[in-house]
């Protein structure tokens, strides 16, 4: 059954056959014995043979891959399919009804209670028993909604067989109309199996959110790190699959690797909880007013001039208005005049992001050169790099030195060291440190052009 679940095509084309034989010894029997129930049978037969062509049609639609004509796919091939077969099977209910109805006002027909007629019968019924069985489990294991719909149909025509059988008892008790009402019977059984299969596939044609998906996926998403906040989540089904889009709001200044990052977490942990979820994210910056450098490095983003913006301090004065400092980058063949005029855009946007700035200081610097040329002369200086390994260890906070490299870069020398402290402490007082010991090894080995600390636990 579970290999039969991935081939549901299979199925729907073996239901098409059987039907086809259904329908033939239902219409011979019928015309035979002269019994509306079993010629109303026999019409509803016919049309879930059909609804079983449209099912089985539709199967094989939405397997498709999705194409340029149909981006999100075939999936509601199917959904369509058991939409029609809902119809088709309100359409025989009426008839059935209608010729039943007419036949017991004109008093009934002559009906032929013959033993091939209960032999037929109980043969369909049977058939229709063990194909209701096989459809809804493959339907289930493919998440196929045509074949589910087509497994409703065949249990409506068990349950609407043993009426036809109850009513073919009844004429040969001497009840002429009892063959009337089983055919009313059968038409209700069928109508209610319509209304139920059109409701539910039309539900879904109308894109009809399934039951808890959203509420379930805006928990799953929540949980995902760095979303600060879920702000719509729509999911909607389409044959087998569902598909959804989510909008998520993070940190103003997140990168775009980070958003794409970002973007497949929240996929990935959205397909943990609806393995058949295709999902669409969409990243927003959250502003959050209390964090105002947050706010001026989204200003500096939004303004594009500055290539790098960093060092920014906010001070609040007395009067509750705020004083911004900062230094910014810009490529450093720039005319003075370009530069200037750069650093006035953006201090137009940082004042119409924080309207309460009375003052802003823009320092400016040139853009470091891509690449520079340099080469490792640590084995050449060893006393200079054990001189460096004196003056780091003398920090009493620092508990070894990881490591010392010295760079030669046109002539002159870069120190970069890396010391290990405690792991408790801040990281501003460890950025203290840092500042600490460049400026030791600068005062104690002035042949040193520029020193890089970096201390880890």
């Amino acid at each position: 059954m579970n290999r039969l679940g991935r081939h549901p095509e299979l199925v729907a084309l073996g239901s098409v056959a059987i039907g086809v034989a259904v329908v033939v010894a239902k219409v011979v029997v019928g015309l035979l014995t002269g019994s509306l129930g079993i010629l109303s049978e026999a019409a509803h037969s016919f049309l879930d043979l059909a609804a079983s062509g449209f099912t089985f049609a539709a199967v094989r639609t939405s397997r498709k891959p999705a194409d340029t004509e149909h981006p999100y796919g075939h999936g509601r091939t199917e959904n369509l399919a058991a939409f029609a077969e809902g119809v088709l099977l309100l359409i025989t209910a009426t008839f059935i009804a209608f010729e039943a109805v007419r036949r017991l006002a004109a008093g009934g027909s002559p009906v032929n209670p013959a033993g091939y007629a209960f032999a037929l019968l109980f043969g369909t019924l049977l058939i229709e028993a063990v194909r209701a069985a096989v459809l809804r489990r493959v339907g289930r294991l493919a998440s196929s909604d045509a074949l589910l719909a087509d497994a409703t149909n065949r249990l409506s025509d068990v349950l609407s067989t043993v009426g036809v059988i109850a009513g073919l008892l009844g004429v040969r008790l001497g009840l002429s109309w009892a063959d009337s009402v089983a055919a009313l019977l059968v038409a209700g059984i069928v109508a209610r199996a319509a209304g139920v299969i059109a409701w539910r596939s039309g539900d879904i044609l109308i894109d009809r959110a399934p039951a808890g998906a959203e509420k379930q996926l805006r928990e799953a998403i929540r949980n995902v790190d760095g979303v600060r906040e879920v702000r719509t989540v729509r999911v909607r089904r389409s044959g087998p699959n569902l598909i959804g889009d989510a909008s998520i709001a993070t940190g103003r200044m997140l990168s775009v690797e980070a958003a794409s990052a970002l973007t497949k977490d929240v996929k990935a942990k959205a397909r943990s909880v609806m393995p058949t979820l295709d999902l669409a994210v969409a990243v927003e910056g959250q502003a959050e007013q209390g964090d105002l450098v947050e706010r001026v490095h989204a200003a500096a983003a939004r303004n594009g001039g500055v290539r790098d913006l960093h060092n920014v301090t906010v001070e609040r004065e007395a009067d509750g208005s705020l004083h911004l400092t900062m230094h910014a980058k810009l490529p450093g063949d720039q005319t003075l005049a370009t530069a200037s005029r750069t650093s006035r855009e953006l201090e137009r946007s940082i004042r119409a992001e924080l309207p309460e700035v009375t003052r802003i200081d823009i320092h400016l610097e040139p853009m470091e050169p891509q690449v520079v040329p340099g080469e490792d002369v640590t084995a050449r200086n060893a006393q200079l790099a054990a001189r460096i390994r004196q003056v780091v260890e003398s920090h009493p906070e620092v508990r070894r030195l990881v490591d010392v490299e010295l760079s030669d870069r046109q002539n002159r020398l870069y120190a970069h060291v890396v010391a290990e402290v405690a792991g408790e402490i801040s990281l501003e007082h460890a950025h203290e440190i840092e500042s600490q010991l460049e400026e030791m090894i600068r005062r104690e080995i002035p042949e040193t052009h520029e020193v890089v600390t970096r201390v880890t636990a």
